[in-house]
């Protein structure tokens, strides 16, 4: 006969709740008439709760008790009936019905009152045996993982097995065993990742639980990116294909969301692929757009979650009407540049769509043929090392050539170049030995863009001591003409400026006339003109002796006389003046000159060798000697009388 076990009404539970204690705070939470958190009752036994309240009751329990296996009467109770109750009952419990049973507020369902029912079964000692699916748990970082193997009977000792080999006891530290809710592991490893179920020992026979596939979650997205960094442009009526690509690690799942403008009129479709790689996998989302309209212009985002993970990449799109070339300059039509930058860019505004071809000409042939210097650099003519040569007409071509559409521009490019003064390049020639009294034309040529100015200034060289050009501007006086010569500077004639063309550029040369020299001094050209200046100083020093250096004899060399040679050296341009005589190899005798006097003269000064009471040893060969102040360089004048 089967056992009938009826769990009701408690002794005066009715009668307790019929004396009126309904005062504020009561039934707060409805009321089971139980009087412990947890029942036990064998297979095939009646289940019977009761449960009341101030507010319409519903039930729930556990998963494996269908709804049709469940009876439930409502009533209204109390001394005034002004109170719900509701009484569910369970015929026949099984041992898969073992669970949590709750009484709550139908509106209310936060306020609930539980009782935890086993129902025990010798042949059913788990919740969900091994008869059923394996079901996949799935392991996160920083989270407990729960077993669940539940048991029907509270008492039943059970340890934890591993892929059929190897069994783990609850040591209640890391492996907690719980009846209700199976085993828990507090930090799990990788260990834990594999298969899993739970096992007991009844009457010698060994049960098995369900088998668990513990699954570890792997959240790493890696990078994702579209096939498209930059902007998209696409004509009207075109097709869109964005494919966003997701690199995450081994064993992540990911989702793919897109948003975009025509998202809320399903104007895209997308598909979805997955590679795997050995170190990663690649997972792809393509969205597709058949027909652009204009209204599908804007942000394309498209957004990658894998648990608490996100990253996401955007592009915008543009859409335009018609096929376009817009082409004008960027800063006027006429662009400088100096000579000597490392790089110049030309660089029109151009907007285009499709992507036009470009070709950059220079004075009418492509650019790039003519020098290695010239290359394009998108749309732009990039120029290394700008020289003087690169100045010209700078012509671009845009075509677009399937849809016909062509436009061009010129532009000139000036080249700044900083005067330089061609006298400077020659050789060094003698300094300055202008003969007193002379008439002298100074010549200074000059090329530079644009064409430089030159304009003349002068400093006369001190009485005494070297003629050194002094440093500062303010010592250096401009040159005018017609001014009578004085003891500071010679009468200029005239001033002039021509421009000429040699060697293929033009130059501009400036002359300056001195219409009679008589006094030392320098004279300074300056070439100058925007892109910088150069100059060129002239020293201009009188002399009375041919050449700046020379050698006098006053009298005839006679047995018994005297004799005076006189050397004679510019004093501007010569000094360490001495005299020495000359043996056979024409070397310098080791016995020196004493009887010799120097004078110093206005232009020149003179070294006086003195030779008394001649005789036929004084026969032979003299030189004068002098050190030349600009080059250094001694210079000698040799004489021989016998």
């Amino acid at each position: 006969m089967m056992n009938f076990i009826l769990i009701s009404v408690l002794c005066g539970f009715y009668g307790v709740l019929a004396k009126d204690k309904d005062h504020k705070g009561k039934f707060n939470v409805p009321l089971l008439d139980v009087q412990t958190r947890q029942l036990v009752l064998d297979a095939n036994q009646m289940l019977m709760l009761n449960c009341r309240g101030r507010w319409q009751l519903t039930w729930t329990f556990p998963a494996g008790l269908a709804r049709d296996q469940v009876e439930v009467s409502e009533s209204r109770c109390g001394r005034t009936s002004h109170h719900y109750c509701s009484q569910m009952k369970v015929s026949r419990i099984q041992a898969q019905h073992t669970g949590l049973f709750r009484c709550r507020y139908q509106h209310r369902p936060q306020k609930h009152t539980s009782v935890y029912v086993y129902v025990t079964d010798s042949q059913w000692p788990f919740v969900e045996d091994a008869d059923m699916s394996a079901d996949v748990l799935y392991m996160k970082e920083k989270e407990p993982l729960v077993i669940p193997c539940r048991v029907t009977n509270p008492n039943v000792t059970t340890e934890l097995v591993k892929s059929y080999s190897r069994s783990l006891s609850p040591d209640q530290r890391n492996i907690i065993w719980n009846s209700r809710r199976g085993f828990t592991i507090r930090t799990p490893t990788f260990f834990y990742v594999g298969l899993f179920f739970c096992q007991t020992t009844g009457d010698k026979v060994k049960h098995k639980s369900r088998k668990y596939f513990v699954h570890r979650l792997v959240n790493k997205i890696k990078d994702v990116y579209l096939n498209s960094s930059e902007p998209v442009q696409a004509l009207k009526g075109e097709r869109l294909v964005l494919n966003c690509t997701a690199t995450a690690e081994l064993n992540t799942r990911v989702n793919f969301t897109w948003d975009y403008p025509g998202k809320s009129v399903s104007a895209g479709s997308t598909s979805k692929m997955l590679v795997r790689h050995p170190t990663h996998t690649l997972f792809y989302s393509i969205l597709s757009i058949p027909k652009l309209q204009r209204s599908d212009q804007g942000r394309y985002m498209c957004r990658v979650t894998s648990g608490d993970q996100s990253q996401q990449a955007q592009v915008n799109v543009t859409v335009y009407d018609r096929p376009f070339i817009r082409l004008k300059p960027r800063n006027g039509f006429v662009m400088t540049v100096q000579a000597g930058e490392k790089s110049y860019r030309i660089s029109p505004k151009l907007r285009a769509f499709p992507a036009p071809e470009v070709i950059w000409l220079k004075d009418g042939m492509v650019a790039a043929d003519q020098c290695s210097r010239y290359h394009r650099d998108g749309n732009s003519l990039v120029i290394r090392d700008v020289a003087e040569e690169d100045a010209g007409k700078y012509t671009v071509l845009v075509r677009i050539q399937e849809h016909r559409l062509y436009q061009n521009l010129t532009l000139t490019l000036v080249v700044y170049v900083s005067p330089k003064i061609g006298e400077k390049a020659m050789l060094l020639q003698d300094l300055g030995s202008v003969p007193r009294g002379s008439r002298q034309a100074l010549r200074c040529t000059s090329h530079g863009v644009p064409a430089p100015h030159i304009h003349w200034r002068w400093h006369p060289c001190p009485s005494k001591g070297l003629c050194v050009c002094p440093t500062s501007s303010s010592l250096w006086s401009p040159v005018t003409e017609h001014l009578p010569t004085s003891s500071a500077h010679n009468r200029i004639l005239s001033v002039t400026h021509r421009e000429e063309v040699l060697q293929g550029k033009k130059r501009t040369v400036g002359v300056l006339i001195v219409a009679e020299a008589f006094v030392s001094g320098v004279y300074r050209c300056i070439a100058s003109n925007s892109a910088g200046a150069d100059q060129l100083d002239i020293h201009f020093y009188i002399t009375d002796v041919p050449g700046g250096f020379c050698v006098n004899q006053q009298e005839q060399a006679r047995e018994g006389g005297d004799l005076h040679l006189t050397c004679l050296a510019n004093k501007y341009l010569y000094t360490a003046l001495s005299w020495q005589r000359m043996n056979d190899t024409e070397e310098a005798q080791p016995r020196g000159l004493t009887n010799q006097q120097l004078t110093l003269g206005e232009f020149s000064n003179s070294l006086v060798l003195l030779i008394s009471n001649l005789t036929a040893r004084d026969n032979g060969s003299y030189r004068c000697s002098a050190r030349h102040i600009a080059t250094g360089r001694r210079h000698t004048w040799k004489h021989r009388w016998w």
